[in-house]
């Protein structure tokens, strides 16, 4: 029995314009900060200095950084259950969007949080402070979902060593873009691996 769900496309409860937006704005937002802050609208690179080579390359790791990740955490979610309960929280947020839309909104939301978070933030607060921030922009409803923020406290850790070690942000952009849309594509289109029992109200 296959755990894929039915190749009719659903329309996306959360529109990816709106998602866009609100990312847009955390660009925007880091950009201004880092240029007020520094005096310089450089926000990509650490090192003014580091050559054009670099920035080509320190993308690679971001990748497979984001490769490993999304393999450690399907393997983690046969073993913890708040993984399966995201994944139906997640896929009910956003339904079954287009191919561009996963491109789109995985894109915008990698490019959004590293400028403001490890661009603007680590720059001005350090790499525990901002990624601190960074988890509690990811606190779900529920808090049975709490180890994800504490899950997004260690990632934020890790893109911002990442950042530090690669002197600009194109590896922590494209681990972050890499997890993000592997991640929406297989929750779109797949049930969670553990089945999670909606909790029924008792009965009067």
């Amino acid at each position: 029995m296959g755990a894929r769900q039915p190749t009719t496309p659903k329309e996306a409860p959360a529109r990816a314009s709106t998602v866009v937006g609100f990312y847009t704005a955390l660009l925007l937002g880091g950009f201004f900060w880092h240029a007020i802050s520094q005096d310089t609208n450089d926000i990509w690179r650490l090192d003014s200095s580091q050559g054009w080579l670099a920035l080509l390359l320190t993308p690679l790791w971001g990748v497979g950084f984001g490769l490993v990740t999304v393999q450690v955490f399907r393997a983690l979610e046969l073993r913890m259950r708040w993984l399966s309960e995201l994944h139906g929280e997640f896929q009910g947020m956003f339904g079954r969007p287009q191919p561009r839309e996963l491109f789109l909104l995985a894109g915008a939301s990698a490019l959004g949080e590293e400028i403001l978070f490890r661009g603007a933030m680590m720059d001005a607060w350090g790499l525990w402070v901002s990624s601190a921030v960074f988890a509690l922009l990811h606190i779900p409803r529920r808090r049975a979902l709490w180890p994800w923020t504490m899950s997004s406290f260690v990632l934020g850790l890790a893109l911002g060593v990442m950042t530090e070690l690669t002197g600009n942000l194109g590896a922590a952009v494209a681990a972050h873009f890499t997890i993000n849309l592997l991640n929406m594509a297989y929750i779109t289109r797949n049930r969670p691996r553990v089945h999670v029992d909606r909790v029924q109200p008792p009965s009067g």
